[in-house]
């Protein structure tokens, strides 16, 4: 039983490293993704009339050209917000897209899209 579970270890830790060397990346990285963010993100009013805040997670996949496609969000909180959300990810610049033997894949990534009320 021991040597199953070290071998199926074993093939799912390969392939993790077997898909990409280095993830996908915003150009600047996490400091620029995170300006970004708050320079672009408007919080809905209606949203924020009837005080709803939360964190947005939207997934999305970073293709081989540092675009991004098939954005979803992975963590409802309001559908103003989601929509906002949305909006910020799909009109992000192009992504450093993750490679594979310094070849440039699809890869998956996510961002958090924070809406909290100042008070």
């Amino acid at each position: 039983m021991k040597k199953i579970i070290y071998t199926l270890i074993m093939l799912f830790s390969g392939i993790g490293m077997a898909i990409a060397a280095e993830e996908p990346t915003f150009p600047g990285g996490a400091d620029a993704l995170k300006q970004y963010i708050s320079k672009n993100t408007h919080y809905p009013q209606v949203a924020r009339d009837n005080g709803v805040e939360g964190i947005v997670s939207v997934g999305f996949i970073v293709a081989p050209d540092g675009s991004i496609k098939d954005a979803k969000i992975v963590k409802f909180v309001d559908p103003d917000l989601e929509k906002e959300a949305l909006r910020v990810v799909t009109g992000m610049p192009a992504w450093e897209p993750a490679e594979k033997d310094g070849t440039p894949i699809e890869a998956p990534s996510k961002v958090d899209i924070p809406f909290i009320l100042e008070e």
